[in-house]
């Protein structure tokens, strides 16, 4: 008999809730948490039942305690019988496909994953993918989790739930029944009331766990003495029911426990070495008592309750584990010859138990096949996972085959995104290759990690391919090696090799007819042309490898062709043409899916909106790439982030990120050791915080000895001179200056996908040629710059322009100055810039004060300003003292000063 939901009243009426707001499109994940035996999965059954009978579409997913659940198992009631005839080229796209079958067209739908503990870590990614684009759809997730996995089997999946808690809108904790709700779940599943003494003291002893309660409740149904003391135990309890059972039952089930939560039976036959057909009799007498259940799979069964499986296989003696796991690894073998790699992560599991008796080779064969499979299927952590396994048991194995095996984890883990174990197996895998003198190897070492901007892991590859080079490999490999040197040498800041290693590189790949080695080539080649003096190049560099990722269908390729596309776009300040190119992006990045090609895209999107004046939706997409970064711990995406605050800061006002050091873990970047300083300056002497700009700025040296990489050339020139100018350090104007001037006629943006714009390089002339006192040739340069800034859409920097324009002139041609301000100030204000707004707002008082003055008080300032006293004034003018003075102190009120010295000022000021 079985009980009906006892004691959740208040909960379900929550989740009900829940649901109502998921119909009325507020979207959310829930999720439902206690220990085994709470009541977690009846709970979520009744609330689907009342879903169904409201016409919701009902998606149940359970995750299973499985050695050989393939991956993304938890989106198959999603996905039906597979991801569907379009191929999918990246996770990105196939969690947009997940995304897209589970909002299937607005209908109301509820999502329950069960015992989500189990899940495979690839189908939580997916799940909280999912979740996180939820905005409007009308869709409840209900996730159920143990809170405790004490019972879990040593290395059995378990995931951590916590990759779920940002996303979950809140959690239902389930705490044991009432004592109340206790005694009427032990009288439901007796069939008759049980005494108020006897079901106090199983509540006591079970916590109100319901599937104790059930269990004490069946024990009395079937006759059990109910003056016996209360076990005290699960496996008491467990033990107490399966020793009710036949023989050949309590054999079947507890051969059957190692096998996970589902299992053929077939090859539980084969353990206890019977023919299948005399364990059915087995089987029905197990599911007749609730032991097991069927399954929609034919041939198969799962435990009743995950409970009695683990307390059956806990009381397994050591030697019979290992007996039986070597059978069910033959048993597989011999029942499913032609599935084998369905059944590879099986295979793996009950070899690696059974290696315990010495023979470690076949965990390691099956393991590194079913990793591959894993891998190919884009299920990375599940890789990593199986890999592992193989290490785990590659002790006796050749140096050589360690080697590959520790590659192989480490490339599932860089796909993974993490970097740290990705390292660490490289350096094992080479540590290993040297032992064997081989040199193909070590080139495969060392052509695993990409550099990423860190010094002390790109010095590692770029040793590991000087040293590899240093040794007789293929074309092939030698020009993939050259181009990999590059890059690592690049982000190094060692210069000087880049363009003969890249040059020999994009030979050898020219030779070896190799789509995936001259791609290769092409980004080292773009990573030593990155300075303003190889842009033509540039750009056909960037045209090339959009070509080369369409013909060979290689999403990733085109992607990075279209972001060198975006630089040379920057660079030439065609906006539009960016606009155009996002989209294409947008496309490869989706088909490549990974963290680091998102990021990407949002750094050029957020470039993009700083560009054209939109810095609320800059700083948002800023913030988003920062996350996506720091989930991967890429070091990449603190300098990307904190170089956009600054610019937007530029407009907006400075923010206290901007003005603070990096974190200690970027000083291993070579690009910190110039940046780190001066993009700090740089905000803190917009701020007025001169003394610490300054000493920053100093800390550098005299700035024709810095050392600059190319690809922030024009960044530096522009930043240093703006510190420098407001600092009144003469020289150095000139010095950047005469530099900048080379590149008249282009742009200044970040590289790399371009993660921010600072405008055309004659705005920062004309600034700098006004703090030299050049005014003629600073009003030209801004003028132009600001026609150049209206043209492209670049509003925010038009404004500058016209705001450092009408400064400039305001003494000279308070006209022209005025209407500059009029013009700039209703953009200034609607594109949030409030410092320049204000510098504007300034500029049209100090008109609109020239205009207040009489035409007799402007002789009278006129003279003040000549160092006339009053006396001098009243005899000039042939009026009286008293008069003059009174003049005097009207100008000054008017003026809003407070001295004559300051009317001299203001007359100087406007002419």
């Amino acid at each position: 008999m079985t009980s009906g939901l006892i004691g959740r009243d208040r909960e379900l009426a929550d989740l009900l809730r829940s649901l109502d707001g998921a119909v009325g499109g507020i979207p959310q994940l829930v999720t439902c948490s206690g220990e085994a035996g709470i009541g977690k999965t009846r709970l979520m059954t009744e609330l689907a039942g009342r879903a169904r009978s409201r016409g919701i579409r009902t998606l149940w997913s359970r995750a299973m305690e499985l050695p050989d659940a393939p991956p993304f198992r938890l989106w198959q009631p999603v996905l039906g019988d597979g991801f569907g005839d379009e191929p999918i080229s990246g996770r990105a796209a196939l969690f947009e496909r997940f995304a897209a079958r589970l909002d299937s067209d607005g209908t109301p739908t509820l999502f329950v994953i069960d015992d989500v503990q189990w899940a495979d870590e690839p189908s939580l990614l997916g799940l909280l993918h999912v979740v996180r684009q939820l905005r409007t759809q009308r869709i409840l997730v209900c996730v159920t989790e143990r809170d405790t996995l004490a019972d879990a089997a040593p290395g059995w999946r378990v995931i951590k739930p916590e990759l779920l808690r940002e996303a979950a809108a809140r959690t239902i904790h389930l705490a044991g029944l009432t004592s109340t709700a206790a005694a009427a779940c032990l009288a439901a599943e007796a069939g008759q009331p049980v005494p108020d003494e006897l079901a106090a003291r199983v509540h006591a002893a079970t916590g109100g766990n319901p599937f104790y309660l059930r269990e004490f409740g069946r024990a009395f149904r079937d006759g059990a003495d109910r003056r016996l003391p209360v076990p005290a135990t699960l496996r008491q309890v467990i033990q107490g029911r399966v020793a009710r059972s036949s023989p050949r039952a309590q054999e079947f089930l507890r051969a059957a426990s190692i096998m996970g939560d589902q299992f053929a039976i077939a090859v539980v036959a084969r353990l206890i070495g019977r023919p299948a057909a005399e364990c059915l009799s087995a089987v029905d007498e197990a599911a007749a008592t609730g032991l097991l259940t069927t399954t929609t799979e034919p041939g198969s069964m799962r435990f009743g309750h995950a409970l009695v499986k683990e307390a059956l296989r806990e009381g397994l003696p050591l030697q019979q584990r290992v007996v039986w796991h070597t059978r069910a690894a033959n048993a597989i073998e011999a029942l499913y010859p032609d599935a084998l790699d369905a059944f590879s992560a099986a295979l793996a599991w009950h070899y690696a138990e059974a290696a315990i008796a010495g023979d470690r080779e076949p965990a390691r064969r099956w393991a590194l096949r079913a990793g591959d499979l894993a891998l190919r299927e884009l299920a990375f952590e599940e890789a990593v996972r199986l890999y592992g396994l193989a290490v785990a048991n590659a002790d006796d194995a050749p140096p050589g085959k360690r080697s590959r095996m520790l590659l192989a984890r480490a490339t599932a883990s860089q796909r993974a995104g993490d970097l740290a174990a990705a390292r660490a197996d490289c350096s094992a895998a080479v540590a290993l290759a040297r032992r064997t003198n081989d040199a193909t190897l070590s080139a495969e070492c060392a052509l695993v990690l990409e550099p990423i901007g860190d010094r002390l892991w790109d010095r590692d590859i770029h040793a590991w391919c000087a040293e590899a080079l240093a040794g007789d490999v293929p074309d092939l490999l030698r020009a993939r090696l050259l181009a990999r040197l590059t890059e690592a040498a690049v982000y190094l800041g060692q210069l000087d090799e880049v363009a003969e290693t890249s040059g020999a590189a994009m030979a050898l790949a020219a030779t070896v007819a190799d789509d995936e080695t001259r791609v290769a080539a092409l980004r080292a080649r773009q990573l030593a042309c990155t300075g303003p003096e190889h842009r033509d190049e540039y750009a056909v560099l960037a045209a090339e490898m959009v070509s080369a990722g369409v013909r060979t269908g290689d999403a990733a390729a085109e992607m990075w062709g279209h972001l060198w596309t975006i630089d040379s776009l920057w660079a030439r300040g065609a906006i539009t043409g960016i606009a155009t190119e996002l989209s294409r992006l947008r496309w490869c990045v989706r088909h490549t899916g990974g963290p680091m090609a998102n990021w990407h895209l949002l750094i050029a999107e957020a470039a993009l909106a700083q560009g054209r004046g939109d810095l609320a939706e800059a700083t948002r997409l800023g913030e988003e790439a920062y996350r996506l970064a720091e989930s991967v711990a890429h070091p990449a995406g603190e300098g990307a982030y904190r170089a956009l605050l600054t610019v937007i800061g530029h407009h907006g006002g400075q923010s206290d990120v901007s003005c603070t050091p990096p974190p200690p873990r970027m000083s291993g970047e070579v690009r910190n050791a110039l940046f780190a300083a001066l993009g700090m300056a740089f905000p803190l002497v917009e701020l007025g915080r001169l003394h610490e700009g300054e000493s920053l700025y100093r800390s550098l040296g005299p700035p024709q000895k810095w050392e600059i990489p190319p690809y922030f050339l024009l960044d530096a020139l522009v930043t240093g001179g703006a510190v420098a100018s407001r600092l009144g350090a003469v020289d150095d104007i000139r010095y950047f200056a005469d530099r900048l001037g080379e590149h008249r006629g282009f742009h200044v943006a970040g590289t790399g996908g371009s993660g921010h714009y600072l405008g055309p390089v004659e705005l920062w002339l004309g600034k700098f040629a006004a703090a030299l006192g050049d005014a003629d040739s600073a009003a030209a340069d801004l003028r132009s710059a600001g026609r150049i800034c209206r043209d492209i859409g670049a509003r925010c920097f038009a404004v500058e322009a016209d705001c450092e324009l009408a400064e400039l002139v305001v003494a000279d041609a308070p006209e022209e100055a005025l209407a500059l301000a009029k013009r700039a100030l209703p953009l200034a204000e609607s594109c949030g810039m409030a410092p320049w707004a204000q510098r504007l707002r300034t500029i049209i008082g100090v008109y609109a004060q020239s205009t207040t003055l009489s035409p007799r008080e402007l002789e009278v300032a006129e003279l003040v300003a000549t160092g006339a006293t009053n006396r001098d004034i009243a005899r000039i003018l042939i009026i009286s003292e008293r008069t003059a003075q009174n003049h005097v102190q009207h100008i000054l009120t008017k003026l809003g000063v407070n001295n004559r010295s300051q009317i001299t000022a203001w007359m100087r000021r406007s002419g």
